[in-house]
């Protein structure tokens, strides 16, 4: 199944927003640091697609469109993501968010 255009929004207007917020970001796996709040959204998010390992690509290496994923991939990608975020010591909102409405059920 082909992810969906809200769970497109999801990804842009929500996680790449908060990591494109933070000051500074190390990712340990590749022995790199980087400050995304310099980055554009486009920048960020194509820097992300090449250091995610598992992010599925075409024949030539070129990372997939996030249009092109199958649910499961965008998943996984923003695992990395939180995986990344975590590893910085900072949780998304979302998380926060969610963490709070599954403690109300």
């Amino acid at each position: 199944m082909i992810i969906s255009s809200r769970f497109n929004r999801f990804m842009h207007g929500v996680v790449l927003r908060e990591l494109g917020a933070l000051r500074y970001l190390q990712i340990r796996e590749h022995k790199l640091a980087l400050r995304p709040f310099y980055l554009t959204h486009d920048t960020l998010k194509q820097l992300l697609k090449v250091l995610d390992f598992d992010y599925p690509r075409e024949k030539g290496g070129k990372p997939f469109s996030y249009k092109k994923l199958t649910t499961h991939d965008m998943l996984a990608h923003i695992a990395f993501i939180e995986l990344v975020m975590a590893e910085n010591g900072f949780e998304p909102k979302y998380l926060q968010e969610f963490k709070e409405e599954i403690k109300n059920v």
